[in-house]
């Protein structure tokens, strides 16, 4: 690795473990390039061999007496980790720095038609639905993930120590510990929750609204409008990846055509205005997408055309 990537990765270690570091920026620097990971992760690992009470109370003496940590403190120069003065910044910070450190950190991407299921290290499970890319951040205060596109569905271990948190664009989810799926839609943001309780609150301070085993409910994908339950069952979000069947409960052409578009090579995108347009309901086979899609205008009046290298819904005359 490159003395330039090692000493950028050590500046956003210092950035993120003193509370100064832009969550957004740094998945973004994560994600650019596997060396950046790699580097960071090397960081995270010294990090943890001061998850030791010895090593903890050896820094909090640091902290009380006000002494200043030298280099030689880190050992013999560790990836430059001294040069850097990050043990200082450790030290000053104190038990919240510790506290606050990331103990796991990874992002995961699946492609078209993918799915991926990872098992976390505090015993939860998050399984990526296709075309999804989630980043997860764990500290001793709270195990974040952020959904950036596409649909995830958690098993979550509870912890009453340390919530659950997702971002999901517009949308902040938290729980202790439940079973329940998140999905980023055009325009909105759903949740659902086949157990336990999860606190669902939109960007801004709207909300929260408290949903229970078998509620659904919805969030503007922008601006700070409140969430509100829908009249939806949650199981249908957990269909896909259970009996391979996406289903559709009123849906609009836009989210039919972007959770298609999770499922095979060509995008499927939709025209014209939601609001007013057909709503439709169908349970789809995941391996026969392509034959939906040719039965589409006999269930409902739509157009199905290809152009522009996509495949486009569009409403038809009679719809309108």
């Amino acid at each position: 690795m490159t003395t330039a990537i090692r000493e950028e990765a050590a500046r956003w270690f210092a950035r993120m473990h003193g509370g100064t570091g832009d969550d957004a920026a740094w998945r973004a620097w994560m994600d650019a390039d596997p060396a950046h990971a790699a580097e960071y992760a090397a960081f995270e690992a010294l990090w943890r061999d001061f998850d030791s009470t010895p090593r903890v109370e050896a820094l909090a003496q640091a902290l009380h007496g006000q002494r200043r940590v030298r280099r030689r403190a880190i050992a013999r120069g560790a990836l430059g980790l001294a040069s850097l003065g990050v043990l200082g910044l450790l030290a000053r910070r104190g038990w919240d720095a510790f506290q606050d450190g990331a103990t796991y950190a990874q992002s995961r991407e699946t492609g078209i038609g993918e799915r991926m299921t990872l098992s976390l290290p505090d015993g939860s499970t998050l399984t990526l639905g296709p075309a999804s890319r989630a980043a997860l951040r764990y500290s001793r205060r709270e195990r974040a993930v952020v959904l950036s596109h596409g649909e995830a569905l958690f098993d979550v271990a509870r912890d009453a120590a340390r919530p659950f948190v997702i971002d999901a664009g517009s949308a902040r989810v938290t729980v202790l510990g439940t079973r329940f799926a998140v999905s980023r839609l055009p325009g909105l943001v759903r949740v659902s929750v086949a157990h336990g309780t999860v606190q669902l609150a939109a960007r801004g301070g709207a909300g929260p609204l408290l949903l229970r085993a078998g509620e659904v409910g919805e969030t503007a994908d922008e601006g700070s409008a409140l969430p509100r339950r829908v009249p939806r069952d949650a199981q249908d979000a957990f269909a896909a990846a259970e009996r391979g069947l996406i289903v559709f409960d009123q849906a609009t052409l836009p989210e039919i055509a972007a959770t298609l578009s999770r499922w095979r090579r060509q995008s499927v995108r939709a025209e014209g205005p939601a609001e007013g347009g057909p709503r439709i309901t169908a349970a789809v086979q995941a391996r026969d997408v392509e034959g939906f899609l040719q039965a589409l205008p006999r269930i409902a009046a739509v157009r199905v055309q290809e152009r522009d290298g996509a495949l486009w819904l569009t409403a038809s005359e009679k719809n309108r």
